[in-house]
């Protein structure tokens, strides 16, 4: 059994790759911003939304986890508390912790994305506009372009992927990294 901790930035391919893993390994993914959308489609404020919505997504995954369901949380890992709060929900459960941040250097192909996908409501329209709920600030781009090095990272046993290829070029990678766990 294990709990994955994504990581990146919007755009980054954390979604795409999480469904895949769950999808080829029967694990429970739990993302980040449907269960924020529906705190803001609730009438959550949105500065009320972003807390609240890890605490629903901790109580999801303690509760997968207690049934000895691997896990998948989807979510950036921009904070110190995401990483600990992950950390601790595996040993709480005798879970493996394991930790993929994907990469996309390329923000042109990022900006793109963000374009492109079909868009819950807590997320960025592209790398200079926030979710429609927040106002732009001048230098949006530039915090965002930056964003990656803030990520919080574990100590170690964690993969960093280019995930600016085709997945099936990466999707081994990962699956490689998780093979010796079952869920």
């Amino acid at each position: 059994m294990f709990l994955l901790q994504m990581s990146g930035v919007p755009g980054s391919g954390k979604t795409t790759l999480a469904k895949e893993i769950a999808r080829t390994v029967g694990a429970v993914r739990l993302d980040h911003d449907v269960v924020k959308t529906g705190l803001l489609e609730a009438g959550i404020a949105v500065e009320q939304s972003g807390p609240a919505s890890y605490e629903v997504l901790y109580a999801l995954a303690r509760d997968a986890l207690g049934d000895g369901s691997c896990v998948i949380v989807d979510s950036p890992c921009f904070w110190p508390r995401i990483l600990d709060e992950g950390q601790t929900m595996a040993r709480e459960h005798g879970a493996a912790y394991k930790y993929i941040e994907c990469r996309t250097g390329d923000l042109a192909l990022v900006d793109s994305r963000l374009r492109s996908r079909k868009r819950l409501r807590s997320q960025r329209l592209s790398i200079d506009q926030p979710p429609v709920d927040l106002q732009a600030t001048p230098g949006e781009a530039e915090r965002f372009a930056r964003a990656a090095e803030g990520m919080q990272r574990p100590a170690s046993d964690y993969l960093v992927l280019d995930t600016s290829a085709p997945i099936s070029e990466y999707l081994p990678t990962a699956l490689a990294y998780l093979r010796a766990l079952e869920c």
